[in-house]
């Protein structure tokens, strides 16, 4: 059963969708990140060691036509758009996720915002009891990395994506408490 459902920031999240903004000329293709997940979970809160290794990041402007796919055809449409983007990995722990998305945007004061989609993965139990969480069907982590020092970020790992009606990318996640990734460095 569901606890709290609550929306996160369109601005913190997939609103870059709506920024024109593109990742400076030069910039490396593919960049590897380590981090800790704190994640809260019924059993307590757990840390992790995290890795994600970024390979051709999208700009804003490259990832439009993908907003366009949730508008006209929803959570569905945005699946199958994304779905093997190959994108890159996350590793927490022992379990590693493919990224189907990634969105990158140049911060002012210098550094990286990114923001990372996936399809994630359906437990069997939810399949079965055709559980309300099946409407969540994304995981997203949206962390900035400084040019030089540690960045942070949260992850998100059950979410359900729609266009609000002010235009914006809405963002709810389900049930947990969105995991913070902490001391996130370029390796």
């Amino acid at each position: 059963m569901r606890s709290a459902r609550s929306a996160i920031s369109v601005a913190a999240v997939l609103g870059l969708l709506m920024l024109p903004a593109a990742v400076p000329a030069g910039e490396p293709e593919s960049r590897q990140f380590t981090a800790t997940a704190e994640m809260t979970t019924s059993q307590g809160t757990r840390t992790m060691p995290l890795t994600i290794i970024v390979a051709r990041p999208l700009t804003v402007e490259e990832a439009r036509p993908l907003r366009k796919a949730l508008e006209e055809g929803g959570q569905q449409a945005l699946l199958s758009a994304i779905r093997g983007g190959n994108r890159g990995r996350l590793n927490l722990g022992n379990l590693e996720y493919p990224l189907e998305l990634v969105v990158t945007e140049p911060l002012s004061g210098g550094g990286t915002r990114y923001v990372v989609v996936t399809t994630r993965s359906l437990k069997i139990e939810e399949v079965n009891d055709s559980a309300p969480s099946l409407d969540f069907p994304f995981a997203v982590a949206v962390f900035e990395v400084p040019d030089f020092g540690s960045g942070e970020g949260k992850l998100y790992p059950r979410v359900a994506l729609s266009i609000s009606e002010s235009g914006g990318v809405h963002v709810e996640h389900y049930d947990e408490q969105p995991g913070r990734l902490k001391d996130i460095r370029r390796r």
